[in-house]
């Protein structure tokens, strides 16, 4: 189930969260100026996380919630309402002094992001499964093992 189709009292965030989220989400992947890649913001990523690493939405809610306490602290307002000069120099801030801040968000940020069609297509890659059309790759010629039989042994006897 995608995150917009959840009703309010089944959010794994709160309002305040999911507004601080969306503006993150565009920190992290802003839409292309030509308007053809969306931002982060624009796909499903709290969806995306809810359905493959629901474990990380704790970690993630701190996160968002230091995120506004930190811009109330500093600025006398919550993270929203600062501009997007100041929610990039906070944001960078935090990170330069807790270098692991939002690393997971950020990651399951790209991989959702990259997932999506719209994004994919104005990339330039057809947006597809890989199968069941799959890509063609010559049979037989074992030249392409080479890479592998260069790196030698990988591995150690049990």
């Amino acid at each position: 189930m995608a995150s917009d189709e959840i009703i309010g009292s089944d959010s794994p965030l709160t309002a305040e969260q999911r507004d601080v989220l969306a503006i993150v989400l565009d920190l992290i992947v802003p839409a292309s100026v030509d308007g053809r890649r969306p931002s982060a913001a624009d796909v499903d990523v709290l969806g995306y996380i809810s359905a493959s690493e629901p474990g990380t939405l704790t970690e993630l809610r701190g996160e968002l919630d230091q995120l506004d306490a930190d811009a109330r602290e500093r600025h006398g307002e919550g993270f929203v309402a600062l501009n997007a000069d100041v929610r990039q120099a906070l944001v960078d801030d935090i990170r330069a002094a807790e270098p692991g801040f939002m690393r997971s968000l950020a990651i399951q940020t790209v991989t959702c992001y990259y997932q999506d069609d719209r994004v994919l297509e104005a990339i330039g890659v057809e947006a597809r499964p890989p199968f069941p059309k799959g890509y063609e790759v010559p049979s037989g010629d074992l030249t392409l093992l080479d890479p592998v039989r260069k790196r030698g042994r990988v591995w150690r006897e049990t």
